[in-house]
């Protein structure tokens, strides 16, 4: 099964985190952020394929 970026197999949230500028965020929107990308490899383990 092909994953919904285009790769191989695995899934979306395989790939590793790309490092963007976020000097202009503040730290409790990173935190949001990483938590939500956390949240969507978890989910997307957990459900089935």
């Amino acid at each position: 099964m092909r994953s919904h970026s285009g790769g191989p197999g695995g899934n979306r949230y395989d790939e590793p985190m790309v490092p963007h500028d976020v000097s202009e965020k503040t730290p409790g929107a990173l935190l949001v952020a990483r938590l939500h990308v956390d949240l969507c490899r978890l989910a997307s383990a957990i459900c089935p394929r």
